[in-house]
This record gives structure tokens, sequence and C-alpha cells, in this order.
């Protein structure tokens, strides 16, 4: 799972249109919420304990990149080629973590920064990718039905001003 080409976004978009994935608004959420479906926060660690939604569980799409291999020591050098010096990887337990933190049948709502969406926006027809939709794309692939991803994210949740709170606040 990593960021597309145009061709494939348009598979992918295509994918989850047709098994339902629902863009929620932020109201939608706290409903999912109080309805038992769990929020499941997929960005990296340290975005998720400088804040996240009350009650959402953390499971990272991607980590961090572990280890000095061959292959992961050029992946580190083609992330720092682009200025980034905190590279990422996929998390090799993610779909493990996800079918431990929610049912096929039930779904989830995904949460990463920018939500994405597979709807038609103002500036661009196609919609746009995110980290929450491709991981969507993956699980639905999987057998996950009633899959959600928030609208605009947790960064629009934050401009928003809706409550969130800190790894400590979560203790």
């Amino acid at each position: 799972m990593r960021p597309t080409s145009p061709a494939a976004w348009t598979i992918m978009r295509d994918t989850l249109r047709s098994r339902k994935v629902q863009m929620l608004s932020q109201q939608e959420l706290l409903f999912a919420q109080e309805k038992g479906i769990p929020v499941i926060d997929i960005r990296p660690p340290d975005e998720f304990k400088a804040g996240h939604i009350k009650g959402s569980i953390h499971v990272p799409l991607y980590r961090p990149i572990t280890g000095w291999d061959a292959r992961k020591f050029l992946r580190r050098a083609g992330f720092a080629f682009f200025g980034v010096f905190n590279g990422t990887e996929l998390n090799p337990t993610f779909f493990e973590d996800i079918a431990a933190a929610a049912s096929k049948e039930k779904g989830a709502v995904l949460v990463c920064n920018i939500g994405g969406t597979i709807e038609a926006t103002e500036t661009n027809s196609e919609g746009f990718q995110s980290r929450s939709l491709m991981a969507a794309y993956e699980l639905t692939n999987m057998g996950f039905d009633n899959l959600k991803v928030l609208k605009g994210g947790f960064n629009q949740w934050k401009r928003s001003e809706r409550e969130f709170e800190t790894e400590d606040e979560a203790q």
C-alpha cells in the first residue's frame, strides 16, 4: 500500500464506491461511535500521541522504518533525497491488529490526517486519495464491510475545534 498512479487511484476509488465505503462528517463519526462502531486512527505513532479523537483505537498503517538491511537503507535514502528524514514502511501487523480491533461485519471508521475522498469535489472530480482510503481499499479486499472514512481527517477535526486527547490524557 502506497500512493498510487492516477490510473490505479481510479481503480481504487471505483472499488471503494462499489463496496459502499462511506465518507462521514464529524457528527456522523460521533453517532457511529455512540453505536459502538470502532474509530481506528491509522496515523503514525508520533501523530497519534500528539492528538487523537477521544476513544479512538490506534492501529498505524505505517511505522517508522526499522532495521538497516540494504532495502531499508535504500528506502531511507529515497526519503532523505526528498528531505524526509523520518521515512515510514508498512506496519507488518496492521491487518492482524485491525482484525483484533474491529469485526468484518460491523466495520469501522478510519481516520488519517486528511481523510481523502471518493466523492467529486469543487476542485477535483476524481476525489483524492489518502492513507485511510488506501487502508479501506485493502480492508475491503480482505472482506471487511461497513467501512467508513472521516471526511477531512484529523486535521479538519482539530480545525473545527472538536475535542481530542493526547497520549498523556488518554492514560
